[in-house]
């Protein structure tokens, strides 16, 4: 089952089994944005080719995205408001570091 594990003001870490993934999350003309961290993979590498597979799933960026934005918005990071436009509140301008989430 895919959590959240860590997160900072514009990434989240999530975990699905062994794999760990950050998900970069972002507020671009009100619309919230995601996109892998890692995109830069060695081919003669194991785990680098088993780290793209699982990325390269669908429903994988579907779920991890999903689970990024929800992240960020229960820790007060971002936030929609009524008219559906995505907004980051001061907490994204005080956020340090990455946090652990328990």
């Amino acid at each position: 089952m895919m959590k959240a594990i860590r997160y900072e003001k514009d990434t989240v870490l999530i975990q699905d089994g062994k794999i760990k993934a950050w998900v970069d999350v972002w507020i671009e003309r009100e619309d919230v944005i995601c996109d892998w961290n890692q995109n830069d993979f060695n081919m003669t590498d194991r785990d680098d080719v088993e780290f793209k597979n699982w990325q390269d799933n669908l429903d994988h960026f579907e779920d991890a995205t999903t689970l990024a934005i929800e992240t960020l918005e229960k820790h007060g990071i971002i936030y929609q408001d009524d008219k559906g436009k995505w907004h980051q509140t001061e907490k994204y301008n005080t956020t340090k570091g990455s946090i652990t989430i328990k």
